[in-house]
C-alpha cells in the first residue's frame, strides 16, 4: 500500500479533504478507502476529494470512492469530487457516475456545499 501520496487536511469538525496524488489505483485504493473510513469515522461528514493532481484513475480506484459514499450521505454529509481533469470526468461519465457523484469545478465551490466560508 502506498499511503504517502494520500494527504489530508482538515478544514473543521466535519470537512475533511483529501488529496489523492496523481495516481488512484489497484497500488493506493486500499489506503484510499481506509483513509474515507477513518475520516467518516471519525465523524466527519463531509469529504471533500481533490482530484487536481490525479492523472490517472482505475476501476479500484473509483470502487474506493463508491464504497464509501453511502455512510458519508446517511450521516448528513456527502463525497465531494472536485478539481477533475476532461480525462477523469471522461472515465466517470463512461462508468455512467456522473449522476450519483457530487462533482464541483473547484474547491471552493466544493466548500461552499459543506457551508463551510472561505
Amino acid at each position: 500500500m502506498d499511503e504517502q501520496n494520500i494527504t489530508k487536511r482538515v478544514l473543521r469538525d466535519d470537512t475533511l479533504v483529501i488529496n489523492p496524488g496523481q495516481m488512484l489505483d489497484n497500488n493506493n485504493a486500499h489506503s484510499m478507502a481506509g483513509a474515507i473510513a477513518s475520516a467518516q469515522a471519525s465523524g466527519y461528514k463531509f469529504i471533500i476529494v481533490n482530484m487536481a493532481n490525479l492523472q490517472f484513475l482505475s476501476s479500484a480506484g473509483v470502487g474506493s470512492i463508491l464504497g464509501n459514499i453511502e455512510t458519508s450521505r446517511e450521516a448528513g454529509g456527502d463525497i465531494i469530487l472536485c478539481n477533475a481533469s476532461e480525462t477523469i470526468l471522461h472515465i466517470l461519465g463512461v462508468l455512467d457516475l456522473t449522476d450519483y457523484l457530487t462533482i464541483k469545478s473547484t474547491e471552493e465551490e466544493a466548500l461552499t456545499l459543506c457551508g463551510v466560508e472561505s
